[in-house]
């Protein structure tokens, strides 16, 4: 009898870990972060470079109940010359700006995007998982190998953001 109390009780403090770490991880990420940097490294090639160059201008947000939404843009982006955009303008917008939004889930240091709308129809429907990492008032969340929205090859992204306060 005592040996299954004590099965019970270390499965019961597995359990428990295991859900205040996933919960811990997600109170970290929990707010609104401004986009400090955005590097691309092509996987073939190794080489990195700056997407939308030294300044990016960005958002994600996490909130407690589960959404997240993020919204990133080349801060070169030009305006339209009019109120309707011509087909070139509209092309050039689309190219520099990445947006989407949906629901979240968080294993470890593991986040899943689930992505309900997009910029990129593509992305529509789909889970797109990231690896996170909190340090005092900087998130870094980095892709694992995907194809790129920018440049259309396979590559590792490393997004750093800072709190907004």
């Amino acid at each position: 009898m005592i040996s299954v109390v004590r099965t019970g009780l270390v499965a019961l403090l597995v359990v428990t870990g295991a859900y205040c770490t996933t919960s811990h991880a997600a109170e970290l990420i929990v707010g609104s972060w401004r986009l400090v940097s955005w590097v691309e490294m092509d996987t073939e090639s190794k080489s990195a470079h700056n997407v939308f160059g030294d300044n990016p201008t960005g958002m994600i947000t996490y909130t407690p109940d589960g959404r997240m939404s993020v919204f990133i843009i080349d801060p070169k982006r030009t305006k339209p010359a009019g109120p309707k955009t011509t087909d070139a303008e509209a092309v050039e917008l689309y190219r520099t700006i990445i947006a989407y939004s949906g629901s979240y889930s968080i294993d470890g240091n593991k986040v899943t995007h689930k992505i309900e709308v997009s910029w990129n129809q593509a992305w529509t429907g789909t889970n797109q998982q990231r690896f996170v990492e909190v340090k005092d008032n900087q998130l870094t969340i980095k892709t694992p190998p995907i194809i790129s929205p920018v440049s259309g090859k396979e590559s590792i992204h490393t997004l750093v953001w800072e709190r907004v306060k």
